[in-house]
């Protein structure tokens, strides 16, 4: 009985054992791009006096997400780690970012800043992502016909 009673125990010890890291970082994102025949400039207005956030939670069962948003930002790189998890953090990232830009009718977001806490239990991940930042606005995008260069800050090659 006393053998029953610890092996109880011990597994109700086992499963409650749990994990936990906050990362708090900054990531741009760099724009390459392999040719560039006549490159887009953007005018944007970026709002400094107007903070942006955006919050993401998920909750995953092994590889399998229980709870979580649905909605996305796409065509932005998140990946900062390497793993089997790592998409699960950026996607938070991306859903972070989704609703900070949704929620404040903005197009962009200006130096965002995420944090990140992930919990670590033995089959179970909780996945919390908080992004501030600016509020930026496009104003026109456009394309030069001339490049010779586009603008002050452009560094790629003007091909001839």
């Amino acid at each position: 009985m006393r053998k029953i009673i610890f092996l109880g125990l011990a597994s109700i010890g086992f499963l409650s054992i749990s994990c936990k890291s906050t990362v708090a970082s900054t990531i741009s994102t760099p724009l390459s791009v392999t040719e560039n025949i006549r490159p887009l400039d953007a005018d944007i207005s970026v709002d400094v006096s107007k903070k942006i956030s955006g919050e993401s939670n998920a909750l995953y069962f092994l590889c399998f997400r229980l709870k979580g948003d649905s909605k996305y930002v796409v065509g932005v790189d998140y990946s900062t780690r390497t793993g089997f998890f790592s998409s699960v953090v950026s996607k938070a990232k991306s859903a972070a970012a989704y609703k900070a830009v949704t929620d404040s009718n903005t197009d962009v977001i200006v130096h965002p800043n995420y944090v990140v806490d992930v919990e670590n239990y033995v089959f179970f991940k909780k996945v919390n992502v908080k992004v501030t930042g600016y509020a930026g606005k496009i104003n026109k995008i456009y394309q030069q016909n001339n490049c010779n260069p586009c603008s002050s800050d452009w560094k790629g090659a003007v091909i001839k």
